[in-house]
């Protein structure tokens, strides 16, 4: 072998960084699924947190009427709560069905609770 003939041709050169490029792409994707993956996580957790946060104050703080509202929490997730008279028997006073539902960015259901309520009073 001559001197002349150590080192890379440029064929050589292009094909090994066609390769670089495809490796690096392929880790740059996966790093940017799971960021993706995180922040929805942390997104559904904060606003689980702002939902429960919300039911609980719902006949203590604010009043216990049937009826639809909507509002946005501070990380700008949509939510809309419906709350309905639901007929019970076994208790005296009135009883509530709460259903709270926070929509993601595109409109989708991100999460959705449901609970009930009780009113002391008379049937």
């Amino acid at each position: 072998m001559r001197r002349q003939d150590a080192g890379f041709t440029l064929v050589e050169v292009v094909v090994a960084l066609a390769i670089v490029t495809m490796v690096l792409a392929a880790l740059y994707y996966s790093i940017a699924g799971a960021y993706r993956g995180y922040a929805q996580t942390q997104l559904r957790e904060q606003t689980l947190a702002l939902a429960r946060a919300q039911l609980d104050v719902i006949g203590i703080e604010e009043p216990l009427q049937p009826g639809d509202s909507t509002g946005t929490y501070a990380t700008g997730v949509v939510w809309r709560q419906a709350i309905e008279p639901v007929e019970t028997a076994a208790h005296k006073g009135r009883a509530f069905r709460i259903l709270l539902e926070a929509l993601d960015h595109r409109g989708q259901t991100l999460l959705r609770l449901e609970t009930f309520k009780l009113v002391p009073g008379t049937n």
